[in-house]
């Protein structure tokens, strides 16, 4: 009875542990989630670019700054609080845009087939290998 028992319980644990690891399209969809992805270092490329398509799929970008240009008139009164947190998410989500945007030219190229992105000591060894080549 006590191996029954500690069976289920060890499964259950391990079953959490992998829906945790892996998220879903529907997590994807209403969560930013690939705000946190880019950060972590283990992230498969691939799946960083699945979650910020996905979410952009079911949400309107934020106006980049440059549309914004000229409504100063508009800024220029007090917004409620509500208001506030609003413009302050939007920002934040605008500005996580141009991150990922940065995030993804800058990552495409130490991308393996699989989607593993390539370590910084890989990047380095690869570039000494070249810079060795080239004398």
């Amino acid at each position: 009875m006590k191996r029954l028992f500690l069976l289920a319980i060890s499964c259950a644990i391990t079953f959490q542990l992998s829906a945790q690891q892996k998220n879903s399209e529907k997590e994807y969809a209403h969560k930013p989630l690939w705000i946190g992805m880019m950060d972590d270092t283990t992230a498969n490329f691939f799946e960083v670019e699945k979650a910020y398509n996905t979410y952009w799929a079911h949400h309107e970008k934020p106006e980049g700054e440059d549309d914004v240009i000229g409504e100063h008139k508009e800024r220029e009164k007090i917004p409620s609080k509500r208001k506030q947190k609003k413009i302050w998410s939007e920002n934040d989500l605008r500005m996580a845009v141009k991150k990922y945007e940065r995030w993804h030219e800058s990552t495409l190229p130490w991308v393996r087939d699989d989607g593993r992105i390539l370590t910084p000591n890989e990047r380095l060894a690869i570039w000494k290998a070249q810079q060795n080549t080239s004398k």
